[in-house]
């Protein structure tokens, strides 16, 4: 059963109050109402209260109205967003109050959030970083000895062995292959050791390789001249889609577009799957992806429609709006 609201319950005690006042008032004066005359000024007493409760419906709506504007504004309140704060009349002092506490509230609580993501997302980097040293010092390593060791046995086996131990060796040979493709999707060397650029063509490369999906890159400015955070953030940023592209887009060509140009920089990847229900669009990796954008001071868009692909878009070195703005169907 639905509540009345409190507008609603202020309205009904000033009016039940008002008419008993008027009532008690005219029982006082001994008002006879089957007299004509008298008659008529029951009928004005009526007409009094009814315009006295409309304008107490008036007023009480009009003084209460920033107070539903606030609970529209925490309704609206998404953390993943950001920056959506309490705005508007504030004709009282309580409302004042109440639309600054409400900000110091949500200052607080982003400021909170993304230095929580912060830890996270550096205590991920920092997971990956150590996984993908352990695979190539020592896993590999490891595979390195069993595979010498192999070849030294097979040199010296007999003929009916030779070709079990060749196809042994073989397989290590595929493990130790797929062992420092996992090292370097965890942690690109390329990234740290030849830049962005490189990372990325690599990255395109394997992946079109190994998905059979029709990959391009194109690439505007001087990308390399993005703080390593900012690379970082492209990278992971341009593999999840692209891994995204493949496992559940179903699609055939993809686009990745990066420009820079000054301190401003559009990342886009753009394919032609099947597109995201709008009901799932914070799966798919997207709200770890939103987060390493806002931790780079950047801002991540998703525009899709179902049956006509999805384009993801990285925006560095822009300015977070106060709310988020509408998702476009086309290229500015």
């Amino acid at each position: 059963m639905r509540r009345p609201t409190f507008v609603t319950q202020l309205l009904a005690i000033n009016s039940i109050l008002i008419a008993l006042t008027v009532l008690a008032t005219s029982a006082a004066g001994r008002l006879d109402i089957t007299a004509a005359a008298e008659r008529r000024q029951y009928l004005v007493i009526v007409a009094g209260i009814l315009a006295t409760v409309l304008v107490n419906g008036l007023v009480l709506r009009r003084r209460l109205a920033p107070l539903q504007a606030i609970i529209e504004t925490m309704e609206r309140v998404d953390l993943s967003q950001g920056g959506l704060r309490a705005s508007g009349r504030t004709d009282t002092e309580e409302v004042a109050r109440l639309h600054a506490a409400f900000n110091r509230m949500m200052d607080r609580l982003e400021h909170e959030r993304a230095e929580a993501a912060d830890a996270v997302l550096r205590a991920q980097e920092d997971e990956r970083a150590r996984l993908a040293r352990d695979l190539h010092d020592e896993v590999n390593q490891a595979l390195t000895a069993v595979l010498l060791r192999l070849q030294a046995t097979a040199l010296a086996a007999p003929p009916e062995l030779a070709g079990e131990l060749r196809e042994t060796q073989a397989v290590a040979t595929q493990a130790m292959g797929e062992l420092r493709r996992l090292a370097h999707e965890l942690r690109p060397t390329a990234l740290d050791d030849h830049g962005l650029a490189a990372a990325l063509r690599t990255q395109v490369d394997t992946f079109a390789a190994k998905a059979g999906i029709d990959a391009r890159l194109q690439l505007s400015g001087d990308v390399d001249d993005f703080r390593e955070d900012e690379q970082l953030v492209v990278y992971r940023v341009v593999q999840e889609s692209l891994s995204n592209a493949a496992r559940h887009a179903e699609a055939r060509h993809i686009t990745i577009t990066v420009r820079r140009k000054g301190a401003h920089g559009v990342v886009r990847v753009s394919d032609d799957g099947r597109g995201i229900d709008p009901q799932a669009i914070r799966g798919h990796g997207l709200a770890g992806m939103r987060e390493r954008a806002r931790q780079a001071g950047g801002r991540l868009d998703v525009l899709t429609t179902p049956g006509g692909g999805t384009t993801i878009e990285l925006e560095l070195g822009c300015t977070i709006p106060s709310a988020p703005r509408p998702a476009r169907r086309a290229w500015a």
